[in-house]
């Protein structure tokens, strides 16, 4: 006998074995419980994977600060000092920020109704 022969009377006698078993119904809630789990295995990869990224991110920063330093460090950066500002160009400074802000949050507001009223379409 060969291998495929024994290969097709051992499936054989598998399907008459799965034949003879009595069908058994699943649960009702078989199909949820199981989305359920399927869910909240996908959260937990998707938060293991948030965090990996975070401590990625915060180690590439601590790398690029550190290299930052070596740099001038290396250079000797000569000290310098700041000009002190007067009163009247801390509150022009202020106002222009402020300003600023106000504009980038009417952006921000604008773009979001744009967004509401138009879906984005794939």
């Amino acid at each position: 006998m060969n291998r495929i022969d024994a290969y097709h009377k051992e499936t054989d006698s598998l399907a008459e074995a799965f034949k003879r078993l009595p069908e058994e119904e699943l649960p009702a809630s078989f199909r949820e419980n199981v989305m359920r789990q399927v869910l909240l295995e996908a959260e937990r990869a998707r938060k293991r994977t948030e965090r990996s990224n975070l401590v990625a991110l915060i180690l590439a920063l601590l790398a690029l600060l550190a290299l930052t330093v070596a740099t001038f460090i290396y250079i000797e950066l000569p000290r310098f000092s700041l000009p002190r500002l007067d009163a009247s160009a801390i509150a022009f400074y202020g106002y222009i920020g402020a300003a600023a802000l106000l504009l980038l949050f009417a952006d921000y507001k604008l773009r979001n109704r744009y967004q509401k009223r138009r879906p984005l379409t794939k």
